[in-house]
C-alpha cells in the first residue's frame, strides 16, 4: 500500500484515494474499450498493451487508465511519478477523471508535495465538468477552508450536486451542513433524508448518525428498534460513537426485539455499491 505524505487532518486523511478500473462518464472505443474489458477480467498484460498503444497516440481516457495501472501497480511496477505524468497529459486535454486524480494526488501528497491550493484547482476543473467525486472533494475543501477560503454556502452547493449523483460522502457532508444549519437553513428532516441515502450505500458514519437521530427523534419519529439497527451496522464497521451507544440502545428493547435486530443486521447488504 502506498504511504501518504504530509500532515493530513483526520478529516482529509479518511478520504480514500480511489482509482477507477473503468473510465466513467466517457464512451470508449477501440483500444481503450478493449483495455477496459481486459482490466475488468484482471488480464493486466492485455490491458497494459491496449492502453499503452492508445495513450501513446494521445488518447486521454487511455492515459487515465494507464495512470491508474501505474498508481495501483496493476501488471506493472507501481510508479506514482509515471501515473502523475499520464494524468497531467490527460488533464491538459480537459479529461475530468484525470483532473480529479491530480486533485487527489495533491491533496494526499502522493508523488508530489502536499498542496491544497493545487488540489482545489484540479478538483474545481473536474467539478465544473460535472465530475461528482470532484464536486464532493471541492465541497470538503470549501467546508474546511483548505486551499480555498472557507465558504459553507459553496460547500453546500457542491455537496448537493454530488449528492444528487449518488456520491455517499457528499450526501453525508450535505446532511451534516443541514443538521447544523451551516450554509443552508437548518433542516433536520432533510439531513435525515441524505444520511439515509448514504447509509443505504453502507457509509458507516451516516449509519451512525441515523442511529442517533432515531434514538433522539431528531428529524424523524423516535424508534429504538431502528436506532439499534443502524447503530449496529455502523458499529460493525468500527464506528466508535455507535459502538459506545449499543449497550444503552439494547437496554431499551426486549430480548426478542434485540435478537431480531441482530439477525437483520447480519443479513443486511447495501442497496447498491458505495460511490
Amino acid at each position: 500500500m502506498l504511504q501518504l505524505k504530509g500532515s493530513l487532518t483526520p478529516r482529509h486523511a479518511c478520504a480514500t484515494f480511489v482509482f477507477l478500473n473503468v473510465v466513467t462518464g466517457a464512451t470508449l472505443f477501440g483500444a481503450t474499450a478493449d483495455g477496459t474489458k481486459a482490466l475488468e477480467k484482471k488480464d493486466y498484460a492485455t490491458a497494459y498493451r491496449e492502453f499503452k498503444a492508445a495513450a501513446d497516440k494521445g488518447e486521454a481516457s487511455a492515459q487515465v487508465s494507464l495512470g491508474h495501472m501505474y498508481a495501483r501497480g496493476l501488471g506493472v511496477e507501481r510508479d506514482i511519478n509515471q501515473a502523475m505524468n499520464l494524468y497531467q497529459a490527460a488533464a491538459t486535454q480537459g479529461n475530468p477523471q484525470a483532473e480529479f486524480s491530480l486533485g487527489l494526488m495533491y491533496a494526499k501528497g502522493w508523488g508530489v508535495p502536499q498542496d491544497y491550493a493545487q488540489a482545489s484547482f484540479w478538483y474545481q476543473q473536474a467539478a465544473d465538468q460535472g465530475e461528482g467525486r470532484a464536486q464532493s472533494q471541492i465541497a470538503e475543501l470549501y467546508e474546511d477552508g483548505y486551499g480555498v477560503p472557507q465558504d459553507y454556502e459553496a460547500a453546500a452547493r457542491y455537496y448537493l450536486l454530488a449528492a444528487r449523483k449518488g456520491v455517499a460522502r457528499a450526501q453525508h457532508g450535505l446532511a451534516q451542513l443541514m443538521e447544523k444549519g451551516k450554509g443552508v437553513p437548518r433542516d433536520t428532516r432533510g439531513a435525515f433524508k441524505w444520511y439515509r441515502e448514504a447509509a443505504d450505500q453502507g457509509l458507516a458514519m451516516s449509519q451512525e448518525r441515523l442511529g442517533a437521530m432515531y434514538a433522539t427523534g431528531t428529524g424523524v419519529e423516535t424508534n429504538h428498534t431502528e436506532a439499534y439497527f443502524w447503530s449496529m451496522l455502523a458499529a460493525r464497521q468500527k464506528e466508535r460513537a455507535a459502538e459506545r451507544r449499543l449497550a444503552a440502545m439494547e437496554s431499551r428493547l426486549s430480548a426478542e426485539q434485540a435478537r431480531k435486530v441482530k439477525a437483520s443486521a447480519i443479513e443486511w447488504k447495501p442497496a447498491f455499491a458505495l460511490k
